[in-house]
């Protein structure tokens, strides 16, 4: 009796979150209500409640030939492939905090009887949405502009990761890279998986997104499309880092002034032993 009047008072619990987080999994819902996966399990299937999943993602052929030659996957030297049979397996890294990369990549989205196209860059230490653009033409303009939103918030990366679309490999790029003094890098022809940070948001995104029939105008599509990375960035739980993006970066950055706090300190009293 009391274990069922202890199960009543989780599923309401468990409900609340999934009306607030409708798309979170078992994994998600365990870090936001602070239980293990074995009890959220449970206790999801007595509310009943079961969570939507992307349809698997239509791969598209992107772009014409590139204007440069591709260049190597910089970005490899931090991840390990997994299984080549199982891209929806993506990579995962090694080395994730001395990984200062940014990735990039665009999507389709069909409104209005039209395509529009998505750009966005993401960094992969924070997993963070740096930067994105929407427009009518998959262009390097188009991916151009997505980056320099990124390049105006935030510092610029060591790498820049894409898959060998031309959209990505423009002199244009090449330019702006070589004046950052960024490393542009490349997924190797044919594995779009060694780009599985894009791929996957991507496929969550469109899933939360929802239906675009629900916007009136291509203003209202922009605004809920702001507003999605918005709640991805500040409040949807990245289980790799158990808490937002925007969290986890803000976590990062007091643990430097830390260091560095400690670094000082350490150096004023060495100074006064040393007379």
């Amino acid at each position: 009796m009391k274990q069922q009047s202890k199960d009543i008072k989780d599923v309401a619990a468990l409900r609340a979150a999934h009306n607030e987080h409708p798309f979170y999994g078992v994994s998600r819902l365990a870090i936001y209500l602070g239980w293990s996966e074995t009890k959220t399990r449970r206790i999801r299937n007595l509310a009943n409640i079961t969570i939507l999943t992307a349809n698997k993602k239509h791969r598209y052929c992107k772009g014409n030939r590139p204007e440069i030659a591709p260049t190597s996957n910089i970005l490899g030297q931090y991840a390990t492939f997994k299984d080549e049979s199982r891209p929806q397996d993506g990579m995962s890294y090694s080395n994730m905090t001395n990984a200062n990369a940014w990735v990039q990549d665009f999507t389709y989205l069909k409104f209005q009887n039209a395509w529009h196209y998505l750009a966005v860059v993401l960094d992969v230490r924070t997993r963070q949405i740096l930067g994105w653009k929407l427009g009518t033409n998959h262009s390097s303009e188009l991916t151009y502009a997505a980056i320099l939103d990124a390049l105006s918030k935030y510092p610029t990366p060591a790498i820049l990761h894409s898959d060998q679309g031309s959209e990505y490999l423009s002199y244009k790029h090449q330019d702006l890279c070589n004046r950052l003094e960024i490393q542009l890098s490349c997924s190797d022809a044919g594995k779009p998986w060694q780009n599985g940070f894009m791929e996957r948001w991507f496929g969550g995104f469109k899933l939360e997104l929802g239906t675009l029939t629900r916007f009136k105008d291509i203003s209202k599509l922009y605004e809920g499309i702001a507003m999605q990375v918005y709640y991805y960035n500040h409040k949807r739980i990245h289980t790799a880092l158990k808490m937002s993006p925007a969290a986890y970066a803000t976590r990062l950055k007091q643990q430097h002034k830390n260091k560095e706090l400690r670094l000082r300190i350490k150096d004023k009293v060495l100074q006064k032993v040393r007379g």
